[in-house]
């Protein structure tokens, strides 16, 4: 997502702005087509082509100007952008996409990923321990969802050679954990039932038992909070990764911190009908780097200075 972000914010400062200031209205920009346009950059999915703000005709009238005024132009977007960008109802509607694409949603909890976790357990037997807690919990949660969509016939299926597989595992003299497979036989039998008269009880007890068989929560309240804590987490991370003020943060300190790395002398000439870098290193420079570049120092460092501005109140 915050590729789409530097589209708006960043690739774009130096060429557009706000309607009835300065030069922006005789570019013929208004703020509702800014807003648009600003919509539709950060509020794609997938990998994507960044979005300009003008048509071309806009963006060559306004390199054709003075440096100063593309400066000035530098200034009235960055404006422009952060008054639609900060507006809450804004805000209130990316929150609403990410909740629709990504399943993201501010439950305002602290949450560690899986490598996080992973990470940590090499150091501390506590943090180890959290780490198994939290795969044998996100394992049972995998169970729960699978018995949810299954088709109950095919589902029965599954059970009955479950089943069978603990008897055998049960019987078995040299296995150390046969009463762990005899106790699953001896739930099976009393769950069997319920998958004519109570389905959906018949579904949970299932995953409950499949949990069982790999050490994971074994009773359907701790399996289905378990479940229901994973999913809450997953929806925090995702609303971690994609909520518009943290991804305006992530695109704001790269271009302050790429600035001083700009080569705005640097040469380009034509290959193949596009225009390259005479050095093949500044190929391979960040969007927002190339950005900067195309806009000139002048301008992009007034660019920066917003950045730096804007920064402070994220």
């Amino acid at each position: 997502m915050h590729k789409y972000i530097v589209a708006a914010v960043v690739v774009c400062l130096p060429v557009a702005g706000l309607a009835g200031q300065g030069q922006m209205a005789q570019l013929g920009v208004t703020e509702a087509g800014l807003q648009a346009q600003i919509e539709r950059a950060t509020r794609q999915t997938g990998d994507g082509l960044a979005i300009p703000l003008l048509g071309q005709k806009q963006i060559a009238a306004a390199r054709a100007l003075t440096e100063p005024l593309q400066i000035a132009l530098m200034r009235e977007l960055g404006a422009a952008a952060k008054a639609i960008l900060m507006a809450p109802a804004f805000q209130a509607a990316h929150d609403a996409f990410i909740a629709k694409e990504f399943t993201a949603v501010n439950h305002g909890i602290q949450v560690r990923t899986s490598e996080q976790l992973a990470m940590a357990s090499g150091g501390s037997k506590a943090a180890a321990s959290e780490f198994e807690a939290k795969m044998k919990r996100d394992i049972g949660a995998l169970y729960v969802d699978m018995v949810k969509t299954m088709k109950l016939p095919d589902l029965k299926v599954m059970f009955d050679v479950s089943v069978k597989d603990w008897e055998k595992d049960a019987a078995n003299v040299k296995r150390g954990d046969r009463a762990k497979y005899a106790k699953l036989v001896q739930r099976a039998q009393a769950l069997e039932p319920l998958s004519v008269s109570d389905p959906e009880k018949f579904r949970r007890g299932v995953a409950v038992l499949l949990s069982a068989q790999n050490d994971g929560p074994d009773t359907e309240e701790a399996l289905y909070g378990g479940a229901a804590s994973a999913q809450k987490e997953a929806e925090q991370l995702a609303w971690n990764e994609h909520n518009l003020r943290g991804n305006l943060k992530r695109v704001l300190s790269q271009a302050v911190a790429e600035a001083a790395s700009v080569d705005f002398a640097a040469q380009t000439t034509m290959k193949s009908g596009s225009r390259v870098f005479v050095n093949p290193a500044y190929e391979k420079k960040s969007l927002t780097w190339k950005a900067m570049f195309r806009a000139g120092k002048g301008p992009a460092m007034a660019g920066v200075e917003i950045a730096r501005a804007w920064l402070k109140e994220l």
